[in-house]
């Protein structure tokens, strides 16, 4: 049974099982916590810990004495949390869950779902603005930390990669931005993200953001756009001078826009009918998945909006036999479960987007534009 959580990522916490914070006012004790939390996986040294906070591998006695103060802040806790027999010292596993440990285990699991729920976890680097002042453990914590973030730019560059894949450029950008928050000088993000919207027909959009990337570049890392950069900013700047404004894809505005809604619940499926309805979209709003496929035979839809979790045939069901029947509409899934498997899910199935419950007006409209104006880009072509 867990009975504290520590978190690394970011900002440093100890949390016990009734939410209380471990409270240790002593830097030694502290660093003594977090090489246990980093160590929970592994083994533990009385000599490894004297020589990072003591700067002697000999000072085995004084580390005995954190041991005791680390007791003392846990003496409310079950005495199974720390595990000590007498020639080394460890959290249990059992009972402790530390954020890093569960990052390092999603990550050595080669799967959409377990990359997009170690992203969820890496809520900043490793005690991005913790020190303690002892050279030797603050040096330890700096190697800790790089070798977290290679391994989270590694994780957001794999997502980033699906999301582009699927067609989800909403949540692409929201990842790249990620990505680039952690490492800046990613001039292939950059790019990536210029191209998806100049491909999109968001031509200011895409020239604002090179001109983003520029500035970022040079007052940075003192360099230059690269030659593929610069040469996708004139292929913007020609576009531009083709196009008058306004230059974003728009759609007809002399044919309705059809949307099918897909939820059982009636207080969300009117909460969704009424957004969509005042800005214009005409709505068909069903309660179970067979009627989707019903309406689906009676006439075409611009968009399908489909709750992951309805009685009988839910939205990712309905979703696998618009496959396998070559339905091409796009199929925006929404969902108030929590967890990333049906997110997961949806974009390895190919849908157009995902958003979560409850659903908010500015952010509904926003994900629907989206995909119309990539549709009607794709159309245009």
């Amino acid at each position: 049974m867990l009975r504290l959580k520590i978190r690394l990522f970011g900002d440093y916490s100890a949390i016990d099982f009734q939410g209380n914070a471990l409270s240790i006012g002593d830097l030694r004790t502290q660093a003594l916590v977090i090489y246990l939390a980093l160590r929970i996986d592994g083994k533990t040294s009385l000599k490894e810990i004297a020589e990072l906070i003591f700067d002697d591998r000999d000072a085995v006695i004084a580390v005995r004495g954190l041991v005791r103060n680390l007791n003392a802040a846990l003496r409310f806790q079950p005495k199974d949390i720390l595990v000590d027999d007498g020639t080394s010292v460890h959290f249990d596993p059992k009972t402790v869950e530390v954020d890093t440990q569960r990052f390092n285990q999603l990550i050595a699991v080669p799967s959409l779902k377990s990359t997009r729920s170690a992203t969820e976890i890496y809520r900043g680097n490793l005690l991005e603005y913790f020190t303690t002042g002892l050279p030797r453990f603050d040096t330890w914590i700096d190697e800790q930390r790089q070798t977290f973030w290679r391994a989270a730019l590694a994780a957001f560059s794999s997502l980033l990669t699906a999301q582009i894949r699927a067609g989800w450029w909403d949540d692409a950008d929201d990842a790249a931005a990620r990505l680039l928050a952690l490492d800046p000088s990613q001039e292939v993000v950059h790019r990536t993200m210029i191209r998806l919207q100049f491909e999109q027909g968001r031509l200011d959009s895409a020239l604002r953001r090179y001109h983003e990337c520029a500035a970022i570049l040079r007052r940075d890392y003192k360099r230059e756009p690269g030659p593929e950069t610069q040469a996708l900013y004139r292929e913007i700047v020609e576009a531009i001078k083709k196009t008058p404004q306004p230059r974003e894809v728009k759609r007809d505005p002399s044919a309705p826009v059809l949307i099918l809604v897909l939820e059982d619940d009636l207080v969300s499926s009117a909460l969704i009918y009424g957004f969509l309805n005042e800005a214009g979209y005409e709505v068909i709003s069903v309660t179970d998945g067979a009627d989707v496929l019903l309406e689906l035979g009676r006439r075409k839809f611009d968009l399908l909006i489909l709750d992951v979790n309805v009685p009988t045939l839910n939205g990712l069901q309905v979703f696998e036999v618009m496959l396998q029947r070559h339905i091409d509409t796009p199929a925006l899934f929404i969902s108030g479960v929590a967890g990333s498997e049906a997110e997961t899910q949806s974009l390895e199935m190919g849908a157009a987007g995902f958003l979560r419950k409850p659903i908010r007006k500015d952010v509904l409209l926003q994900r629907v534009r989206a995909i119309l104006q990539r549709g009607a880009a794709a159309d245009a072509k």
